[in-house]
């Protein structure tokens, strides 16, 4: 049984993959945010989600073949979009409560979700779909290459 954070190839190269894809999304979506200005922390943020989903998510189950390691960038892509979201919501929140826009803290919390359902009826294009796409069978089958090959 290997923990959490022990060094694999899989692992790095998850991370790498998805450091690649986190970054590529990120600025990919620039021009879907309002005006075209997106939070000043939202590419640095694509990178940290990436790299932590492609080691946390993706690194742990390479090592299976490829067919797996779609399935695995996949998995990986889907938990990479949610934390984005999430987090851009909670932020989100956090100012709308600091301008004292909540009755309590049951509706700032409540309103994460609202507002993550809004967000990704925004974002809802094609052209972010198929980025989403290519990007989880690329990162995929990356992190499998590199664990198929140093195990």
């Amino acid at each position: 049984m290997t923990s959490a954070f022990m060094p694999t190839a899989g692992r790095l190269a998850g991370a790498i993959a998805f450091a690649a894809f986190g970054w590529y999304f990120a600025t990919a979506l620039v021009p879907y945010f309002e005006n075209g200005h997106a939070p000043s922390y939202w590419i640095t943020m694509g990178v940290c989600i990436g790299v932590l989903v492609g080691w946390v998510v993706v690194g742990k189950r390479t090592g299976y073949g490829y067919a797996s390691g779609i399935g695995n960038g996949f998995t990986g892509v889907f938990a990479f979009l949610f934390w984005m979201i999430f987090n851009v919501c909670v932020v989100d929140m956090l100012k709308k409560s600091l301008r004292r826009l909540y009755d309590g803290p049951m509706e700032a919390l409540t309103d994460v979700f609202q507002l993550m359902l809004e967000f990704v009826v925004e974002f809802a294009q094609p052209e972010v779909g198929l980025i989403v796409f290519l990007g989880a069978v690329a990162t995929g089958l990356f992190a499998e290459f590199f664990a198929l090959r140093f195990p």
